[in-house]
C-alpha cells in the first residue's frame, strides 16, 4: 500500500513540477515559476477547499490581475478547465486499477494498461468539480 501511495504522489509531482511547467514554457515562452508564484492564492484555496469549482473566483482573480490574461479568455477557459482538467483524479484511478489487478495476481498486457489509462482519463473528465468526486467515478 505504501508503494501505491508513493506511485500516486510521484506521478502527481512529476506532472506538477515537470510536465506542466514544460508545456507552459513551450507555448508561452514565459517563466513558469513566476506564473506559479502569481497563482499561490488560488493554489492555497484549492488545497483548502479540495474543490476546483469553489476555487474558480480566486483563480479568475489571480489569472486576470496577477498574470495579465485577457478577461475574455480567462472567463471561458477557467470554467472549462475546472470541469475537465482532473489530472490527479485520472492518475489516481489508473494507478488504483493497476494496483488492484496486481494485488489479485492479474497480469495486464500493454493494451489493457493503455485502455485502463484512457478509461480513467474519461472518467476523470466526467467527474464533478466537488471534493472527492473521483471516488464516485471509480
Amino acid at each position: 500500500l505504501g508503494k501505491y501511495m508513493l506511485t500516486v504522489l510521484g506521478g502527481i509531482a512529476i506532472h506538477f513540477f515537470l510536465v506542466l511547467p514544460s508545456l507552459f514554457f513551450a507555448f508561452t515562452r514565459r517563466n513558469p515559476i513566476t506564473y506559479y508564484a502569481n497563482m499561490l492564492p488560488a493554489m492555497a484555496t484549492a488545497f483548502g477547499t479540495d474543490s476546483s469549482s469553489a476555487t474558480m473566483p480566486v483563480t479568475l482573480k489571480c489569472v486576470e490581475e496577477n498574470n495579465g490574461i485577457d478577461r475574455r479568455i480567462s472567463r471561458f477557459v477557467i470554467p472549462v478547465g475546472a470541469t475537465i482538467n482532473m489530472d490527479g483524479t485520472a492518475l489516481y484511478e489508473a494507478v488504483a486499477c493497476l494496483f488492484i489487478a496486481q494485488v489479485n495476481g492479474i497480469s495486464l498486457n500493454f493494451g489493457q494498461v493503455v485502455v485502463t489509462g484512457m478509461t480513467a482519463t474519461l472518467a476523470a473528465v466526467g467527474a464533478a468539480g466537488i471534493p472527492s468526486a473521483g471516488l464516485v467515478t471509480m
